[in-house]
């Protein structure tokens, strides 16, 4: 009986393999020390870059000097293929690197952003305006009621998400989150990064004070958690379904069903 002849395919697919595994195993130096899912954009099948790629290009301390690439990634996911507002606190006019680090991450990111800025500095607010073609930017102090109601009633409100990333004060957290919190959409969701000024005296913060930004938080984490039939300690806990937090970062996310107010229109203001 003859031999059965044996063949030679499967080998040499299996060497073929073989010496791919070996190729990316010896090249996983040259990855970012990251998770696996923030390395996907540096493999063959990946099809558009991650939040932290695009962050870490455009330079923006949020991927550099703090680590918020987790939190961005897992929670803007959801909004980053679908028509959304957004608003952010801080164009960076204060940042060595200066403004517009963050400006360029969102609009590579998201694929269809309405784009807004709130920025204390008017002078650095107004020049970058005339560089910018796809974001209004608003001058003004995020501690202002009446700067920020006006804001308010100019955009028409109604933000899928909102960022506060701006002079980080307890009196600018605080006032902010009090005053644009209800015009963030049912299901939509509210960062507030640099949380440790909580506990630094020069941005109003202290370890041992209950009326910062940790302090109005962990009010909250007590309304949603203990039993029913208590009072409120602060008047949003009722609107929020979930407190999100990373390092010196945190993600509150609205109830769907929550019904956003309508603000009044007082007509257009430019810079």
């Amino acid at each position: 009986m003859a031999t059965p002849r044996i063949s030679r395919v499967p080998i040499a697919l299996a060497f073929i393999v073989l010496i791919f595994l070996a190729t990316l195993w010896h090249g996983r130096d040259n990855l970012p020390q990251r998770p696996m899912s923030y390395i996907k954009g540096k493999l063959p099948l990946a099809v558009r870059p991650s939040f932290f790629e695009i962050a870490d290009s455009h330079g923006t301390d949020k991927v550099q000097a703090h680590h918020y690439e987790q939190m961005y990634e897992h929670r803007l996911a959801p909004f980053r293929d679908k028509k959304i507002k957004m608003l952010e606190i801080g164009l960076g006019c204060s940042m060595v690197y200066g403004p517009g680090a963050s400006y360029y991450t969102w609009l590579e990111y998201f694929t269809n952003v309405d784009l807004y800025y709130i920025e204390y500095d008017a002078a650095c607010a107004k020049q970058w305006a005339n560089k910018t073609h796809d974001a209004t930017i608003f001058a003004g102090d995020q501690a202002s009621v009446p700067f920020l109601q006006e804001f308010l009633a100019e955009t028409g409100g109604d933000f899928d998400v909102i960022i506060d990333d701006g002079g980080h004060t307890m009196d600018q957290q605080r006032t902010s989150l009090s005053v644009l919190w209800p015009h963030v959409k049912p299901g939509g969701v509210y960062f507030i990064e640099d949380l440790a000024t909580s506990y630094i005296p020069m941005f109003g913060g202290d370890v041992d004070k209950a009326d910062t930004m940790m302090g109005d938080l962990k009010s909250m984490l007590d309304d949603m958690n203990r039993v029913a039939g208590h009072a409120d300690k602060s008047p949003i806990s009722k609107d929020i379904v979930s407190l999100e937090y990373t390092q010196e970062c945190v993600a509150l996310t609205k109830r769907p069903d929550y019904v956003t107010p309508v603000p009044r229109n007082r007509g257009n203001r430019s810079l």
